[in-house]
């Protein structure tokens, strides 16, 4: 059985850098789904975020190795059933190229925020990239979006460790803070966001964990790859959250709060990390055109398959004019409520699975 360290990492690296968008890595989706809760319900949906992603991850790679998919979208009728299945199917793919609009008008926010310079800047250069990378293919993509990863969560764990330690009393006084603030949240209660975001960032996930299931050479490359990638991402949420809730009175009107952060923290941090969010943008806005791309056409190296990520492009571009944090607050709870029950036909097909394995011995 072939199993390589090297591999497991680059897997790894693709997850995080996938995950960790302008939504993210902006702080829009930790402090609406998080930090807006208080500490006591911050960390509350901390631990069930980071669960429902280890075992998710674990599992959808597990999967994508043993089925080898010619299409990543298959995924999801093997786990919900024909019907079922073709729907998400259908809205996985408008669900991506919605998150596509929202990394192009996070690029623009982050350049207007932090550099004063038109957005409209911001989403010319971000689309201009992801086009002209989504024409690599998908191995090329794996392999440049995998090395951002890593170095973009370092960067979220700095600014948010350091402002945890730069302010130590700020964790504690919190909730009084909320108190007398107004916070965007994702959900009505803590423990229903705890849910949602984590199904959320699953079902935006899963037909690339599949693929990437598919090119491991052996099952424990795959699960470890998973664990590995849903591990890193758990840490960098627990962090970044808990480095947004201590700040929470200063930073909750701001469309960039960890830019903010950054800025406070040192000058050369803000510049520095201002140019990792732009990476992080990039990241996801390329594996989310691609997908897109390739729910329509497979084949990535036809000239369909290009023609379609310029329309999309061109769209997109169009549509990222809305404000930031409102593409957020809009699309991705909507989003992680559908998420939901993929969460349940993922568990219990396993667990059928495994009971079938059981019955057989």
């Amino acid at each position: 059985m072939e199993f390589s360290w090297k591999k497991v990492i680059t897997f790894s690296g693709a997850i995080v850098a996938y995950l960790i968008g302008s939504g993210f890595a902006s702080g829009q989706e930790a402090m609406q789904f998080l930090a807006s809760f208080g500490l006591v319900g911050c960390t509350g949906a901390i631990i069930m975020t980071c669960a429902i992603y280890l075992g998710f991850c674990y599992s959808i790679m597990d999967d994508g190795y043993k089925l080898q998919l010619t299409s990543s979208n298959k995924i999801f009728e093997y786990y919900c059933g024909k019907y079922v299945g073709r729907f998400y199917e259908f809205y996985t793919p408008i669900f991506l190229f919605l998150v596509f609009v929202v990394m192009i008008s996070g690029a623009g926010a982050i350049l207007s925020e932090y550099y004063g310079v038109a957005p409209v800047y911001g989403r010319v250069i971000i689309v201009l990239l992801s086009l002209s990378t989504v024409m690599l293919g998908l191995n090329n993509l794996v392999n440049i979006v995998s090395k951002i990863g890593p170095i973009i969560i370092l960067f979220i764990v700095i600014v948010g460790g350091t402002n945890i330690i730069m302010n130590p009393s700020g964790l504690a006084q919190a909730d009084e803070t909320l108190k007398s603030i107004t916070v965007i949240k994702a959900a009505p209660t803590w423990y229903i966001s705890g849910l949602i975001f984590p199904a959320m960032g699953c079902m935006m996930i899963t037909p690339f964990l599949a693929s990437l299931g598919a090119r491991a050479r052996s099952g424990k490359e795959a699960r470890y790859g998973g664990l590995g990638g849903g591990l890193l991402f758990s840490i960098a949420v627990t962090i970044f959250s808990y480095g947004l809730l201590t700040s929470i009175g200063e930073l909750y009107e701001k469309s960039i709060p960890t830019l903010f952060i950054a800025n406070k923290i040192s000058p050369v941090l803000g510049m520095l990390f201002s140019i990792i969010l732009i990476c992080g943008v990039y990241n996801t806005a390329v594996l989310m055109l691609w997908l897109s791309c390739n729910r329509i056409f497979q084949d990535e190296k036809s000239k369909k398959f290009r023609i379609s990520a310029v329309v999309l492009a061109i769209i997109a571009f169009v549509a990222s004019k809305f404000p930031f944090a409102t593409l957020v607050n809009l699309i991705y709870p909507f989003t992680g409520y559908l998420g939901i029950f993929l969460l349940i036909c993922i568990l219990v097909k396993r667990l059928r699975k495994k009971a079938s394995a059981s019955v057989a011995k």
